[in-house]
C-alpha cells in the first residue's frame, strides 16, 4: 500500500482521533499533519509492518507530547474560553453541548492521561495495546486510567440532563 492509498483509507479516522486527543480539531490537525510528515520520510519501512495503522497513531500520540512538553515550557496557558477553540458552525443541538463539555472536561486532564483516556474510549483499545502506544507498562495505563477517571467524576457535576 502507497503513502497516498493509506492516507485516502485512513484520514478521516486520525484527524477525529487527533482532534479527540489535542481537544482542538485545528490543533489536532497541526499535530497529524507534523506526525505525518515524519510517517511519510519513515513509510517505506512503515508499511511492511503487520500493524502501519497503529503505528501511525503511536507516532500521532508521541507529537501531541512532545508538543505538550514544548508548550510547557514556553509557559503557554490554555485559553479558558472553549468557545474560542471551537470554530465549527454555530449549532445549538444537545450533541455539540456534550462533545463541548466532553471536550473542557479531557482539557482539564494531564496529556499522557487524556491519551490514555482517548486510546481507551475513542479507540476501544486494550491496556497492552494503549501501553504500547504510550511505551509504558500496562501497570502505568491503568494508572493513568483510574487517575483520569477520578478527576473526571470530581470535575463532572453530579446530574447532567
Amino acid at each position: 500500500m502507497t503513502f497516498e492509498e493509506f492516507l485516502v483509507a485512513e484520514l478521516p479516522g486520525l484527524t477525529r482521533f487527533a482532534g479527540a486527543l489535542t481537544g482542538d480539531r485545528d490543533l489536532g490537525e497541526d499535530i497529524l499533519a507534523d506526525a505525518l510528515l515524519t510517517v511519510s520520510a519513515k513509510w517505506a519501512r512503515i508499511s511492511g509492518t503487520q500493524r502501519p495503522l497503529a503505528y501511525v497513531r503511536r507516532v500521532v500520540v508521541t507529537t501531541f507530547l512532545s508538543d505538550r512538553r514544548r508548550a510547557a515550557r514556553r509557559r503557554t496557558q490554555p485559553v479558558g474560553d472553549p468557545s474560542l477553540l471551537d470554530r465549527a458552525e454555530p449549532d445549538v443541538s444537545d450533541v455539540v453541548a456534550r462533545r463541548d463539555f466532553v471536550a473542557q472536561l479531557l482539557t482539564a486532564l494531564p496529556a499522557q492521561q487524556r491519551a490514555a483516556v482517548v486510546l481507551r474510549y475513542l479507540l476501544d483499545q486494550t491496556d497492552d495495546e494503549i501501553a504500547q502506544t504510550l511505551r509504558c507498562s500496562t501497570g502505568t495505563v491503568r494508572s493513568h486510567l483510574s487517575r483520569a477517571r477520578a478527576t473526571l467524576r470530581m470535575t463532572a457535576p453530579a446530574e447532567r440532563s
